[in-house]
């Protein structure tokens, strides 16, 4: 049997019982009132903040103002399915690591398959065993609260990447633009998801190492001397270090240490050569080179956009870069402007 209780709130409307801050948000979507008022006594019991919505639709419009810490959802309701709007939390950035919970009958083999594809974290059977309803909800809690802190530590280096092109006053927005680039390029050639996201990172990040150039040598009113530039060219291999341990940056450490290595084997840092050089720094690798030499420096010019492809196209011809994404930069770039 279902426990209840009287409500002096109507049973329509969104329930929110607030414990001290800090305290978890939990939102539990479903269009049983009884069954939304026992997994809101519940888990109030457990010492959650809780909320409650009656359909999918009144839960959407409750998230436009608050973002829960975990969300548990119904199936089958009305108009629209759990399901439909896991798909659409999963869709949207402010909620793609907000972990969804599934209720199913045990046997609705068809909704849970739907609800994997729709990106639901965990499935939770009907009737309810509240301690591993418990359980489950305590683990995911702590899986979240694991990728907050790496997205915030990715937050904290992206901007520490900013940070040192604002060391030098010529290369202005050269970071954000490399991102843009790199991203559209990346979607142009059919990139994995995961590549596009280390491409976005990676035009931050790609110049992290040169954290350990002097200002003498990154600001130098003219070419440098061997010794400088070999000075300069430890910037990829020290950048590439500076991510290492960090999971959620794995992608983006080999766009950091090999976007100068060259598709004839002449870069650096290892004299990488054709398809081993790993596919995200040949990306990056092109955007980098096409906005240098749209870029002024203390010793030459900004180029226009013409010369600039000439030279890009000049230098695939003779080696520096991979023609395959040359070709589609060059393809996708009128946009791009």
């Amino acid at each position: 049997m279902l426990r209840t209780r009287a409500r002096s709130q109507a049973d329509d409307e969104p329930a929110a019982v607030a414990p001290p801050a800090g305290v978890p948000t939990l939102l539990v979507v479903d269009d049983h009132p009884a069954i939304r008022e026992l997994l809101r006594d519940e888990l109030i019991a457990l010492g959650y903040r809780v909320m409650t919505a009656p359909s999918a639709e009144n839960a959407l419009a409750l998230l436009t103002g608050i973002v829960p810490d975990l969300v548990l959802t119904d199936v089958h309701m009305g108009a629209m399915s759990g399901v439909e709007l896991c798909a659409r939390l999963k869709h949207d950035p402010r909620f793609e690591l907000t972990p969804v919970i599934l209720v199913t009958a045990a046997a609705d083999l068809d909704a849970r398959v739907a609800g994997l594809a729709a990106g639901a974290d965990d499935f939770f059977a009907k009737p309810f065993d509240f301690i591993e309803l418990r359980t489950r909800i305590a683990a995911l809690l702590r899986v979240s609260a694991v990728l907050t802190q790496l997205e915030r530590a990715e937050g904290v280096i992206t901007t520490l990447g900013l940070t040192i092109e604002a060391r030098d006053p010529y290369t202005g927005g050269h970071c954000e633009r490399l991102s843009r680039y790199a991203v559209s390029l990346g979607q142009a050639l059919g990139a994995a998801d995961a590549t596009l996201k280390a491409l976005r990172l990676g035009g931050y990040l790609h110049d992290l190492g040169k954290i350990a150039v002097s200002d003498a040598i990154l600001l130098k009113p003219g070419p440098l001397d061997d010794d400088e530039r070999q000075k300069v060219e430890t910037h990829a291999a020290i950048g590439a270090d500076l991510v290492n341990g960090l999971r959620t940056l794995d992608g983006v450490r080999s766009i950091i240490r090999h976007h100068h290595e060259r598709w004839d084997g002449s870069g650096y840092p290892d004299g990488l050569k054709g398809d081993a050089i790993p596919y995200g720094a040949r990306i990056m690798a092109v955007v980098d080179v096409y906005d240098a030499l749209r870029t002024a420096r203390p010793y030459k010019e900004s180029l226009g956009h013409a010369e600039a492809i000439e030279i890009l196209a000049r230098e695939t011809d003779g080696g520096s870069w991979d023609p395959r994404v040359v070709g589609k930069f060059l393809e996708i770039l009128p946009e791009m402007r």
